[in-house]
């Protein structure tokens, strides 16, 4: 016989907000200007949020290569994080992808930077989801939030 064990609601509310988080346009604006990103440039990565994961932390999306995206910017295990599978990974942030799964953005933030610097120089190389849905659209994309 099996048996399902449902936490109870306010149980289930404390382990989600605990481990992921959801953010609207202007809390993940807030955010991530306290993390580091300059406000002349956090529309970009609002959008590219949005576009990504709808702004979710724990999105992940497994890729036809087999490779798997990871977080809120849907960070590579290829290329930028060591998958909790074992499968062999640049890891080129040096960190385990579970940590881009989390409410804590900052280490996100600078795995970003990192790849923007050393390989892209800017988000359409990096995010297939802000190409397709951000790029030269994102200037008024903040109105009416205040960071």
């Amino acid at each position: 016989m099996l048996h399902v064990y449902t936490m109870p609601p306010f149980i289930q509310l404390f382990y989600i907000s605990a481990n992921g988080k959801t953010f609207t346009k202007c809390s993940l604006a807030q955010e991530l200007v306290r993390d580091g990103v300059s406000r002349g440039e956090v529309h970009h990565w609002v959008c590219m949020a949005q576009a990504e994961s709808g702004m979710s932390t724990t999105a992940s999306n497994v890729n036809t290569d087999g490779s798997a995206d990871h977080g809120i910017f849907q960070i590579n295990d290829y290329w930028n994080c060591k998958p909790s599978n074992g499968r062999a990974s640049k890891n080129g942030c040096g960190h385990p992808c579970s940590d881009f799964e989390n409410s804590n953005l900052r280490d996100d933030v600078a795995c970003i930077k990192q790849n923007l610097i050393w390989h892209h120089h800017d988000f359409s190389g990096f995010s297939y989801g802000y190409r397709a849905r951000c790029k030269g659209t994102t200037a008024s994309y903040l109105s009416g939030c205040s960071y």
